[in-house]
């Protein structure tokens, strides 16, 4: 598997350490590199897509984040690197897919890569971005602070008009839904957790009970399966129930 990249970077050391690390993974394809950015836009512009852009965001004339959204339907995958942490709030607003922090190394650059193409496929990790076991969410508000979501603390989603609550074991966190559209529906394909409505997704590991068509989670949390879901919830319920001989109305 071929898959084609472009690195953008005004700085010529960071972008020969990229380009050397790329020529030591076989299934990376150069296509071309920027130093400048009104010159990659010009010409990415004007050419096909590819699959990665790599790109820098502190540059001279436009900054990677103001290049990012005008470049983004050029690219499968966008792939920021950077020195600085403080630009990852900026990288969800432009539905990054990988922050790769400064100085990287190639070990970093490959797992970075395994996540977005986890077989040699193009079948895209569910979470790729940051790290394959939690993600960072920016809290609704002036300050925009990151939280740390850690997948195996994570009880359910509940999209809320045009934001999403998160609920976890420890608290329960609140982020408006543009920042997660890609995240959201590969939440929904993960095995680990199953929609029930079409605004809420659960972590089965923390149902607690189920009663008719009332789900109990842990944290007193509860939802009620909507019509279109009741089908394939039950489905997991029998699996289940023939697992641990549990009553199909319960799950423990």
């Amino acid at each position: 598997m071929s898959i084609s990249c472009i690195a953008i970077d005004d700085d010529p050391h960071s972008l020969e350490s990229l380009v050397t690390y790329m020529e030591k993974l076989p299934d990376l394809k150069l296509i071309k590199t920027f130093t400048e950015p009104l010159q990659a836009l010009s010409e990415i512009t004007a050419s096909n897509p590819v699959d990665i852009i790599f790109m820098d965001v502190e540059m001279p004339s436009l900054s990677g984040i103001e290049l990012a959204g005008l470049l983004r339907q050029k690219t499968n995958y966008l792939v920021f690197t950077t020195a600085h942490t403080r630009y990852a709030l900026d990288a969800f607003k432009v539905q990054a897919d990988a922050y790769l922090l400064k100085p990287y190394s190639i070990i970093h650059l490959a797992k970075t890569i395994n996540n977005l193409y986890p077989t040699g496929t193009r079948t895209r990790h569910p979470f790729s971005i940051l790290d394959e076991h939690f993600f960072y969410i920016p809290l609704k508000g002036e300050n925009g602070d990151l939280v740390r979501i850690d997948l195996n603390e994570l009880i359910a989603i509940e999209e809320i008009g045009e934001d999403i609550q998160f609920k976890t074991t420890k608290n329960t966190f609140l982020s408006s839904k543009y920042n997660f559209t890609k995240t959201l529906k590969m939440l929904k394909e993960n095995p680990a957790f199953i929609q029930i409505t079409p605004t809420v997704v659960i972590a089965k590991q923390y149902i607690k009970s189920v009663l008719d068509d009332k789900i109990l989670l842990s944290g007193e949390t509860s939802f009620t399966v909507s019509q279109t879901y009741i089908e394939l919830f039950s489905k997991f319920i029998e699996q289940n129930s023939l697992q641990t001989g549990a009553h199909p109305n319960t799950l423990m």
